[in-house]
């Protein structure tokens, strides 16, 4: 399964430590980076030798360059996924970022825009949404699913026919139990077991995870 699509060259919106690492992911694999944006980092020249391009990224998306594919190295799951549909709005090419140490079934379906870390396994049919953020050593089971926007962190594991709704924070070393489902906008803690289903906008924390409070709706502005 190849990361590479017909652009060859490739721009990352955002250019803090998560834009760092998928920067090094996507010249792994083949790609030219020829730019980061990030208003953050404005005054900087370059950044891991890449130009750092002026202006925001509507500037940017109003004047896309032929043959560049975007991707969104965004670590707030709502505004990555906001950009993401703004960036199809306007027909621009979202790439996919799978790094070359990362173990994916050939029945596994990875939507534009994802990122595949390093040493990750995606087993048979599992879904990985699009924007969604697969990271480091993290298992993503036969059948899971991985909504849209959503953020696996390292070394978690979605184990079979498992669900994590869009948006939603699988929290570093936590673990789904199989067939259950997390609902979109929830954050599971580090280190949690989920064993039973989640509603949307939760905080769950533990073992077995428990809800803490209900996550207020929030609305990503881009």
């Amino acid at each position: 399964m190849s990361s590479i699509s017909a652009e060859s060259f490739l721009i990352i919106a955002g250019a803090g430590g998560h834009g760092r690492v998928c920067a090094d992911v996507a010249r792994r694999v083949g790609w030219t980076v020829t730019g980061f944006c990030d208003p953050a980092f404005a005054g900087a020249d370059e950044i891991l030798g890449v130009p750092l391009l002026d202006g925001h990224e509507s500037e940017l998306f109003a004047d896309w360059p032929r043959e560049t594919a975007l991707f969104i190295a965004i670590g707030d799951n709502s505004r990555r996924l906001a950009l993401a549909d703004d960036a199809r709005r306007r027909n621009i090419p979202l790439a996919v970022l799978m790094d070359p140490s990362a173990v994916v079934s050939p029945s596994a379906v990875i939507g534009p825009g994802a990122l595949v870390m390093p040493n990750v396994t995606i087993n048979a049919e599992a879904v990985v949404g699009r924007a969604a953020l697969i990271n480091s050593a993290a298992v993503i089971e036969h059948g899971a699913r991985v909504d849209e926007g959503a953020h696996v962190a390292p070394g978690a594991c979605m184990t079979g026919e498992t669900v994590l709704g869009a948006r939603s924070l699988l929290g570093a070393r936590a673990t789904i139990l199989p067939g259950i489902q997390v609902g979109a906008d929830t954050t599971v803690g580090a280190g949690a077991v989920v064993t039973s289903h989640v509603a949307e906008r939760q905080t769950v924390v533990g073992v077995p995870a428990r809800p803490v409070r209900k996550v207020p709706r929030v609305r990503a502005v881009v």
